[in-house]
């Protein structure tokens, strides 16, 4: 999951693009007045190019390495067989609109002074909580980049795990050490070409394997015990699992995704924005799902699915996305590493605390990406996922009841 821009976005100085007028005059003709009125309840056009850019920056915060990989796909969808294409279908309808009422957030109430899409929603404690927990995560993902790398470098090039997070860890720590910060924005605009290089591989291995869709249930239940679920312990869950998928994602975004709101030209704008990106990127883990279950009895083999899919094609293509997940692993777990520290110390008061805080970081990153990547991603998202389910669930509610309010005359 993508979740770096997110957690590194910082606060600005806002500017309220909306302003009450009142009508301070009694007196004038029946036109002056309906023209008034017009001019008052006139919301922007909506921008349909900053919708599209609203939405390509949804995909690119929550789509990472743990998504490039396949591993999230493989455990949160194709593990359930057939069902987890009726699970991609739910992960859809609910990126869509939890994206779209983050975005709606962060326009409604940009230029706050308390900007806080957690307490907003549920409060001061449980709020500020949900706040710090992001920091954790951050944390453990940060070890799950250094695993993943690790097993990215030992399948492609039968570098030892050990020598591939290693590698990882210390590239990642003199980045953070020395604040390379224009190589993590470089590599930042990889989003877009890693969308599109899943969408290429997905499409293609369907298009010669897609006969295998038939014999997929059969193929997870021949992998008996190789078969790892995000969530339970076979089909039925698939609900639960594509569920508990979009509550981690979202968990991770809600910084992020309520900044970007602040820059939409009217509410109906940063809420198309925010869905037209949530339900893309929906779309985009069900047809990697579709490729996973076509040939998951060769699939599930491997650490990094999706680099499997990208060897069928040839060793050149294989290469090219290793490369890739490999500068999309950097790219997640330096700004991690950036957002822990910051949270304790301050770089520019104690430089030298704040260097030996991201050292004994790395340290403990490298250590904790000696684990497998597959478990790891199956035992830090599903324990996130609680909490993010939590949120949505939270969301859901006073969404429902702030409705009820308003149809009684009550406003917020």
């Amino acid at each position: 999951m993508g979740i770096s821009s997110c957690l590194i976005a910082r606060s600005r100085g806002r500017v309220s693009c909306t302003r009450i007028f009142r009508a301070k005059s009694k007196r004038g003709s029946g036109k002056e007045r309906k023209v008034f009125m017009a001019s008052e309840q006139k919301t922007p056009a909506v921008r349909p190019v900053t919708v599209v850019k609203f939405a390509g920056a949804v995909i690119a915060t929550l789509i990472g390495s743990g998504f490039a990989s396949g591993q999230e796909a493989m455990q949160f969808f194709a593990a359930y067989g057939t069902n987890g294409i009726i699970g991609c279908v739910i992960a859809i309808l609910l990126f869509a609109g939890m994206s779209g009422v983050l975005l709606g957030y962060g326009f409604k109430h940009k230029g706050a002074s308390d900007f806080s899409a957690f307490r907003y929603f549920c409060g001061k404690y449980l709020g500020t909580f949900l706040e710090w927990f992001t920091i954790l995560f951050c944390f453990l993902v940060g070890i799950i980049m250094v695993s993943g790398a690790g097993a990215t470098l030992n399948q492609y090039f039968g570098v030892p795990q050990i020598v591939g997070s290693g590698l990882m860890a210390a590239i990642v720590l003199l980045s953070a050490l020395f604040g390379l910060k224009r190589i993590v924005d470089i590599l930042g605009s990889i989003g877009p070409v890693t969308i599109a290089f899943l969408i290429i591989l997905a499409v293609y291995t369907l298009v010669v394997h897609g006969s295998g869709l038939a014999d997929a249930n059969a193929a997870v239940e021949a992998a008996g015990d190789s078969v790892v679920y995000g969530v339970g312990s076979g089909s039925a869950w698939f609900a639960l699992g594509a569920f508990m998928y979009v509550a981690y994602n979202i968990l991770a975004g809600v910084p992020f995704m309520s900044e970007m709101g602040t820059g939409a030209r009217s509410r109906k704008e940063a809420v198309l924005g925010g869905a037209l990106g949530g339900a893309a990127l929906g779309v985009c883990a069900l047809l990697l799902n579709l490729a996973l279950l076509s040939v998951f009895g060769e699939a599930v083999q491997y650490e990094v699915p999706v680099l499997f899919l990208a060897q069928q094609i040839s060793p050149v293509v294989g290469l090219l996305f290793a490369v890739i997940l490999l500068a999309e692993i950097y790219n997640t777990a330096v700004p991690m590493v950036w957002t822990v520290a910051n949270q304790f110390v301050d770089e520019k008061q104690d430089k030298r605390k704040y260097q030996f805080l991201i050292a004994l970081l790395c340290a403990v990153i490298f250590m904790g990406g000696q684990l497998p990547f597959g478990m790891l991603v199956n035992l830090i998202y599903p324990f996130v996922g609680y909490f993010g389910a939590l949120f949505i669930v939270v969301v859901i509610v006073q969404m429902v009841r702030w409705r009820i309010d308003r149809a009684r005359g009550i406003t917020r």
